[in-house]
């Protein structure tokens, strides 16, 4: 069923503007409407991981991984090449524009590669690209990244939701949170801040028949009740972040459709920097106390193993990387004459902190709180609005509880937050072995070597880690209207090949 364009649209979207002057004789416009989160920063670099359906649809970067292969298919570079995992040659696409109007050149990829560096701007993957040593535009279309020591992964990071290919003539600083501009298949025809976006087809995009709809509208909502109420009155098409119990509301709705793209973390992080968990006999005593089974069933209402996955390190069980190491078994006396040992033989009192509005957060955070007052753990729990544990709390708190996407390359989330001054290292983690291990994993080319690194990791994690990762379905709720929907492990949704029927 082919839907036409509402004159008045919801929640601030501004009036749809018709190509031609009478209305009448207009085509209707294709427009999918989305529920996503409320956003904080938006700038790539700077941006705090909401909102994907907007920038993603707005920028676009060198390549993206397949959401059907998981392979790399090439966007703004049209190959790739290495010499050892050293130097890096980057052909790019020719006759893309920017929004504004500007060709897109290797100037524009050596200035978004270069802006990662810049000491004032606090850019998330500074610590991965750390690693460069030049940037050279060979000619307009080609760029040679070389690095100080091999990186055989290296591209992998031209895929993180932080790397969008930015304009080199465009002032982000001033306009990036106002006007976000890039060479995606979307524009920005109106944004307004913590309510509303609309975003119009790029009539100047590079792929021949992509996008297949006209507009994206996109409602920032901060509560995922009110996200389902506009679903199901067909007012929005799209709601992501949804939780099991909303799955288990809709799968009886007619034309609603419920979708797992790929599976996502939770990670229960303990701050090791300051008591109580400064103390590994406090972190294991607190894993002692936990049950994976009961997790899994209270959390997510699935069986362990069949949706939901546990383990206490940050490499997700479906990922080739990931090491078999037995599950720890529950056991309160052992936890207890832990907590004994490092001066607790009380108990102790502390703080989880968790985003309200994120799926399992709630759920998660009082099962949590529940096995681990067995043990003598008395956990006050205090949950916020993503935005606000995001930008107030998070990263300042004796146990965080945090959504986290997984990664292609498990290495492009070892740096950013684990290893000692990584800028999302939630546990303020700096451990000599665990940096060296980072450095080596990063810089190995042997794979089979490599991998051996990676399960050393995970050793160590088991043994001395401050982290508990539960792996949960990542759902989106979609009208059955909608075609195509698009999205990988890299969490950047592909609206350019979505359809309305």
């Amino acid at each position: 069923m082919r839907r036409t364009l509402l004159l008045v649209l919801l929640l601030a979207i501004p009036m749809m503007v018709f190509a031609g002057g009478d209305a009448e004789k207009a085509a209707p416009v294709k427009q999918i409407r989305v529920a996503d989160q409320v956003p904080g920063l938006i700038t790539p670099g700077v941006w705090d991981g909401q909102v994907f359906s907007m920038n993603s649809s707005i920028y676009e970067y060198l390549m993206e991984i397949n959401a059907e292969t998981g392979e790399l298919d090439p966007v703004l570079a049209t190959s790739w090449e290495t010499d050892a995992g050293k130097v890096w040659t980057f052909k790019l696409r020719k006759g893309v524009k920017f929004h504004n109007g500007s060709d897109f050149t290797a100037e524009d990829v050596k200035f978004t590669l270069e802006r990662t560096q810049d000491p004032d701007l606090g850019h998330l993957k500074k610590s991965d690209f750390e690693v460069m040593e030049s940037v050279r535009v060979v000619d307009d279309y080609t760029v040679e990244v070389t690095l100080k020591e091999p990186r055989p992964t290296f591209v992998y990071q031209m895929t993180d939701y932080s790397m969008a290919i930015l304009s080199s003539e465009y002032d982000y600083d001033s306009y990036g949170e106002t006007k976000p501009m890039g060479t995606g298949p979307f524009m920005m025809n109106q944004l307004v801040p913590k309510e509303s976006a609309l975003l119009e087809k790029n009539p100047n995009y590079w792929a021949e028949g992509l996008p297949k709809v006209d507009q994206i509208a996109i409602y920032f909502v901060g509560d995922i009740d009110a996200s389902i109420s506009m679903l199901e009155s067909d007012r929005v098409d799209v709601v992501p972040f949804i939780t099991p119990e909303i799955k288990q509301r809709l799968d009886g709705v007619d034309g609603i459709s419920v979708i797992s793209p790929y599976q996502e973390q939770r990670f229960i992080s303990m701050r090791v920097d300051e008591a109580p968990f400064d103390d590994n006999r406090v972190r294991l005593a607190f894993k002692y106390a936990m049950d994976p089974e009961v997790i899994a069933r209270s959390t997510a209402k699935m069986e362990l193993g069949d949706g939901v996955y546990y383990n206490e390190t940050p490499i997700m069980n479906a990922l080739a990387e990931y090491k078999e190491i037995p599950l720890r078994e529950r056991n309160i006396a052992k936890a207890k004459e832990l907590l004994a040992d490092a001066g607790y033989p009380n108990g102790l009192s502390t703080e989880l902190y968790y985003a309200s509005d994120h799926p399992f957060g709630k759920e998660l955070s009082q099962t949590v709180k529940e096995l681990a007052a067995e043990a003598g753990f008395d956990i006050e729990l205090k949950g916020y609005t993503r935005d606000v544990y995001l930008s107030q709390y998070w990263l300042n708190v004796p146990i965080s509880l945090t959504g986290w996407g997984g990664r292609i390359d498990p290495s492009m989330l070892l740096a950013l937050a684990f290893k000692g001054g990584g800028p999302w290292n939630e546990s303020h983690l700096d451990a000599p072995v665990l940096n060296d291990l980072i450095e080596k994993i990063s810089g190995e080319a042997d794979p089979d070597q490599r991998m051996s690194y990676y399960h050393e990791l995970q050793e160590w994690f088991y043994e001395n880690g401050p982290l508990i990762n539960v792996q949960v379905p990542y759902l989106v709720a979609i009208n059955d209207s909608v075609v195509g929907y698009r999205q990988p492990i890299t969490m950047l949704p592909q609206y350019k090949y979505m359809d309305i029927l």
